[in-house]
């Protein structure tokens, strides 16, 4: 396997692809966003949750893109869910989570007018403990993908591709993708406690009760595809129709494994997706 583990998960890319520069970038990206390495940026960001910060510019850089799928997702996914997901009991790595007996209360998930970018300047109007990981993994897939120039990069399953591409699919199944990228979130993977997870949904500042187990969707980046995954997810059972509104392929698990699709999927599948 030419691949190699950063962030918590299996980074994998295409056969005989360098894997120096691509390792470089995850653990960079890791150590600088990761909430739970102590010496991170981003903890020492929200060692101060109130009021005016300088930040760098790669903080600035991701923290910016953050905001952006927040405002075309309507809030759902947000960076100021860090203090719901701490409430919601993942305060360290995943690995080292009470898999049961631990029940959790929820947190106010802060508005996004209580943030404010300008440049490196950070303004935070009340307490806030942000979170990137909503869109750090699928970010660095991509970049990962421009310092290959071509060929494929997969973290844990979200794949940025410039070449076709077979994808296996949760419940089983597969599809190719020609291009861009398909990422897929769930509920499944991450789960601890007495059923907590890791996708908040603001309105209740707790783990989403989705009837979706898996999402999965296609876009023109990994990020994009990450994003739309994770609030389709949430939406519940607005999400297949939200996908085909913004012309994304949806592919949707519930919690007995039975599989839907929206309309763009189904129109895409029986040729490979192109994003």
């Amino acid at each position: 396997m030419n691949g190699f583990r950063a962030m918590g998960t299996a980074v994998v890319l295409t056969d005989g692809a360098p894997l120096d520069a691509v390792h470089a970038l995850f653990d960079e990206r890791d150590r600088r966003f990761s909430r739970f390495i102590p010496s991170s940026e981003l903890n020492r960001v929200n060692a101060c949750p109130l009021g005016a910060t300088v930040v760098s510019e790669e903080l600035a850089s991701m923290l910016s893109l953050s905001l952006d799928a927040a405002r075309v997702t309507a809030g759902l996914v947000t960076p100021a869910v860090g203090d719901a997901l701490i409430a919601a009991g993942y305060d360290r790595d995943f690995s080292l989570l009470p898999r049961s007996g631990v029940t959790r209360q929820p947190a106010a998930v802060a508005s996004l007018d209580t943030l404010v970018l300008r440049g490196r300047m950070l303004l935070r109007t009340e307490p806030v403990v942000l979170d990137l990981n909503g869109v750090v993994k699928g970010k660095t897939v991509d970049d990962a993908l421009d310092l290959l120039g071509d060929g494929w990069v997969s973290a844990g399953g979200d794949i940025a591709t410039s070449v076709p591409l077979v994808v296996g699919l949760p419940a089983g199944g597969a599809v190719t993708l020609d291009r861009g990228g398909l990422a897929t979130s769930s509920v499944s993977r991450r789960r601890w406690g007495d059923g907590q997870h890791h996708l908040i949904d603001p309105a209740t500042g707790a783990p989403s009760a989705s009837p979706w187990r898996d999402v999965s969707v296609a876009a023109a980046t990994c990020v994009g595809a990450d994003v739309a995954a994770k609030a389709a997810l949430l939406l519940g059972a607005a999400g297949p129709s939200w996908l085909d509104r913004r012309g994304l392929a949806g592919r949707f698990v519930d919690h007995a494994g039975e599989v839907t699709v929206n309309h763009t999927w189904e129109q895409a599948a029986p040729a490979a997706i192109a994003a």
